[in-house]
């Protein structure tokens, strides 16, 4: 059985030690997570995994955990759902940008990429400021699955001509292990 975990609130520095803490003594498993510290915030997501009576006992121990930190907790049971024979042969692919500061580049990539039936699994972005002219700089990472009856090549040139329309420095490549 599977747990979603969402959570966020004040940043502390124990945080990510005293939740790991959490998951370990309910004897669950992490099979998935993102815990970082945005500013003086703090947000995690992670999926979890172990047999009923641990994911239960996990998700009534999380309440006292959001009182003992400040924090807002979500959580919700996965689901496996099992891939058919065209998901499996989906090809994973990352993409990286980097770009002048510009609010609507996430929004256009997404909107690229769903026009096409890809799906984007993972989006990590930040904005800082450029070495040496201090401009702001905006870089996203993507992580999308193309169904494997797409071209490649096709669909880089028109990766690469949204690009260029949007004034993006972008790559797309597929993920090695």
């Amino acid at each position: 059985m599977r747990l979603v975990i969402t959570l966020a609130g004040e940043n502390r520095p124990e945080l990510i030690m005293e939740l790991t803490r959490l998951v370990k003594e309910c004897k669950c498993t992490i099979l998935e997570s993102r815990m970082t510290e945005l500013e003086d915030d703090f947000a995690a997501h992670m999926m979890v995994e172990a047999n009923w009576n641990h994911i239960v006992r996990l998700e009534d121990s999380l309440e006292a955990f959001g009182n003992r930190y400040p924090l807002k907790i979500q959580h919700l049971r996965g689901r496996e759902t099992p891939k058919n024979e065209e998901e499996q042969a989906a090809l994973p692919y990352a993409v990286d940008i980097v770009a002048g500061d510009q609010l609507e580049n996430i929004h256009e990539l997404a909107e690229f990429f769903f026009n096409r039936d890809i799906r984007v699994i993972d989006v990590s972005t930040s904005r800082y400021p450029a070495p040496f002219s201090a401009s702001p700089l905006f870089l996203a990472h993507l992580i999308v699955i193309i169904p494997s009856q797409l071209k490649i090549v096709s669909l880089r040139d028109d990766f690469l001509e949204f690009c260029d329309q949007q004034n993006l420095d972008a790559i797309l490549e597929p993920i090695k292990r």
